[in-house]
């Protein structure tokens, strides 16, 4: 008898667990995983026949079924959050692949245009510089487009030696400054490429999860209700009722731990915004409604 009832309560543990496992597996990994639950050590009906020859057993039997039952409920709920909370990644992945599809193609706009200007710019520069030539002047004018990385003491050169006219000058430094912008856009567009590629692949992998995640939450569902079924039965055996009886107990059951779970959240928010809201010196602090506890449901007769 003692290793009857030591399976029992193994069983109800393992339900538990099993809730608790699922939770875990949602919040920490990519991809939900979904547990064996049709492996689960469920009584059969011998079993629970057997369990009503006393009261002692039938006792721990039916607590047995309810602690399975819950461990149904709570496992299918995990796993339908882990389902939304996968959904919800896959979501934001998706809108952020959006936004850097979006930048992407503004940077690649934008970078044509600088580009076109800064050859634009080049070609004047290089007709200023053809002219210089022909007039007879030095060689700078034409080194500060064949050596670009000194270009700014080359204008300097040129401003100081008086080798260009203020026109002359301005085509040169406009050039330059098209060429610095559209090396920088350029760049731009490339991070955002490479941006948004890599945004592609983590929004495939979030999809592939979040349909793993509702493929188990469907799994989990059907389990839940196909065994939950039968346990209700087996209560309703033991307890001399109906399933249906035992099925709308159990709902009664989780409404008011619903309610009660509502009460204490709706407190404790109350609390806080009474702490981090002290009331002035002066006026006394309005006490807090006291929130009336929710009904037990009747144990069916």
């Amino acid at each position: 008898m003692a290793e009857h009832t030591s399976t029992r309560r193994s069983r109800r543990t393992s339900a538990a667990l099993l809730s608790a496992a699922m939770i875990g597996s949602v919040t920490a990994a990519a991809g939900v995983a979904v547990p064996a639950f049709a492996d689960q050590d469920y009584p059969s009906w011998d079993e629970v026949a057997k369990a009503k020859q006393s009261e002692a057993t039938k006792a721990k039997e039916i607590e047995n079924l309810t602690g399975l039952l819950e461990g149904l409920q709570e496992s299918s709920a995990a796993a339908s959050q882990g389902s939304q909370m996968a959904a919800e990644a896959y979501r934001v992945t998706q809108d952020d692949l959006d936004a850097a599809t979006a930048r992407e193609e503004s940077l690649d706009r934008q970078s044509a245009v600088a580009q076109k200007a800064a050859d634009t710019s080049k070609m004047r520069a290089g007709l200023i510089a053809a002219h210089l030539a022909k007039t007879g002047a030095q060689d700078l004018s034409l080194n500060l487009f064949l050596n670009g990385n000194t270009a700014d003491n080359l204008l300097s050169q040129l401003g100081t030696a008086s080798k260009l006219s203020e026109q002359s000058e301005t085509i040169y430094r406009q050039a330059v400054q098209d060429k610095n912008t559209a090396e920088s856009l350029i760049a731009q567009a490339a991070a955002a490429t490479a941006e948004r590629k890599r945004l592609s692949t983590e929004s495939k992998e979030k999809y592939e999860s979040a349909n793993d995640a509702a493929l188990g939450a469907q799994a989990a569902l059907d389990v839940e209700l196909k065994k939950s079924s039968e346990l209700y039965e087996q209560l309703a055996l033991l307890k001399d009722t109906t399933a249906d009886a035992e099925r709308e107990y159990q709902t009664g059951l989780d409404a008011a731990a619903s309610a009660a779970a509502l009460a204490k959240a709706q407190a404790a928010a109350a609390a806080a915004a009474v702490r981090n809201n002290p009331p002035a010196a002066s006026a006394p602090a309005a006490p807090a409604a006291a929130v009336p506890a929710a009904p037990a449901p009747a144990a069916p007769g």
